[in-house]
Formats: C-alpha cells, sequence, structure tokens
C-alpha cells in the first residue's frame, strides 16, 4: 500500500471579551439575552472559584460557528486574560441558539490527553474502481500539552486501492504523540462485492420488516376478524 499524507491542524486561539455576571435567576438570565443580547457562562477549574461570567451572543455563536469547539479561548476580563477551553454548551432544543456555555481554565503547558477527530480528504483510487470508503475509527487519542493541542487531523485517500487500510501505525509514522493502540484500523476500501452485499443484505432486512409489518395487520384486527352479528 503507497504511504497515505496526513495533515495536523492547531487549535485556533480566539479572543473573547466576557463581564462579570451578577445576573442569577431565570428571569434575570432570561431578561439578559432577550434584552441585553447576552449570554451567560461560567469559567471554572484549576481548583479556582466559578467565575461567572456573560458574554455578547453573537460574539459567541460566530466563534462557535467557525469551529469554536475545537478552539482555545483567551478570556479577557477584569484586565487580565485567561486560557480556557469548551466544556459544555447548552443549545435550544427548538430554535437551536446557545442558551448557556461552560469553560474550563487550562495550563498551556499541562499536558492532556485528549481526543482528536480524523477526517478523510480526496477521493480514493480504489473508490474510483468501484469501491468503498469506509471509517471505522473517527478519533484518535494524542497526548501532548495542551497549547498544542490539534483540532483535527486529515488523512488523505487518494492513493487508497481496494483492500487497502490506515491503520493508527500508519499516522503514528507522522505525529508520534498519537497513543491509540497502532494495530487499530481507522479507514478501509471495500471491494465493489462486499459493499453489494452490505447493500442486499440491508435490503433484506426492510423487506422483512415491511412483510412481517403486514401480516399483523391493521391495529385492532385479529387473524380472524372480529365476529358479526354478536
Amino acid at each position: 500500500m503507497a504511504s497515505v499524507a496526513m495533515q495536523v491542524f492547531q487549535r485556533e486561539e480566539i479572543a473573547l471579551e466576557v463581564e462579570d455576571r451578577p445576573e442569577c435567576g431565570k428571569s434575570a438570565v432570561g431578561k439578559l439575552r432577550r434584552e441585553d443580547g447576552m449570554l451567560p457562562g461560567v469559567l471554572y477549574g484549576h481548583k479556582q472559584d466559578p467565575y461567572h461570567l456573560k458574554a455578547e451572543a453573537l460574539t459567541l455563536q460566530r466563534a462557535m460557528s467557525t469551529g469554536g469547539s475545537n478552539a482555545i479561548f483567551l478570556v479577557r476580563h477584569n484586565g487580565s486574560d485567561e486560557r480556557a477551553i469548551v466544556r459544555e454548551i447548552q443549545y435550544h432544543k427548538v430554535g437551536g441558539e446557545i442558551l448557556h456555555f461552560d469553560l474550563l481554565r487550562i495550563d498551556p503547558e499541562e499536558v492532556l490527553r485528549v481526543s482528536v477527530p480524523v477526517t478523510a480528504t480526496g477521493l480514493a483510487a480504489g473508490v474510483r474502481s468501484g469501491g468503498a470508503l469506509q471509517q471505522t475509527q473517527q478519533t484518535v487519542e494524542i497526548e501532548c500539552p495542551v497549547g498544542e493541542m490539534p483540532s483535527r487531523i486529515e488523512v488523505d485517500v487518494t492513493p487508497l486501492e481496494v483492500g487497502d487500510s490506515v491503520r493508527v501505525s500508519d499516522l503514528l509514522e507522522h505525529d508520534g504523540r498519537i497513543v491509540s493502540e497502532p494495530v487499530q484500523t481507522i479507514l478501509t476500501v471495500l471491494a465493489p462485492r462486499v459493499v453489494e452485499e452490505e447493500v442486499a443484505a440491508a435490503a433484506e432486512e426492510v423487506e422483512g420488516e415491511e412483510a412481517a409489518a403486514a401480516d399483523e395487520g391493521p391495529e385492532g384486527e385479529a387473524a380472524g376478524g372480529a365476529e358479526e352479528g354478536t
């Protein structure tokens, strides 16, 4: 198998201006969102007291829509800067807008083990000849200082032929910080026959479910129907 190229993307650093948040309680926080265009949040971690803060809704929403969930935030408040990562974002169940956010303080020099997404780029040679690309592992574990934490890894699958696979060991050749088991398979180009068998099995399963549903009949109808004239 030809070796694959890999690109590691570092986490972006995003400045976020915040203010103290004296508002608490459902009513006050609701007014904060509706009338002031601000979002409530909490910054905590590193054995420090939680800091209740608020940030401009538009600024935070823009940051999250451009990869903020995998970014390092430079939180600026009261004349000081703290680095943090997103711990949790609460979204409205219907509208999808952000309701609340939690940030976790970090030390850029602290070494952590994190899961980093792996995505495929390019069109595999085996796919061009009728195969299908299957990804069985969505992330790999990386251990490194927080300040060097990647946001994602991209693997160029262009040279992969039918039957070729990309394992963790192939990525280790490019980045020794990966600590996942080397034998784990991440990507495989399946043969056309295997793809057809999987599609046929799925279709057969659907047909079986439809036949079972038809045998049961409409709700309330037994096999012989209800007796008439009683």
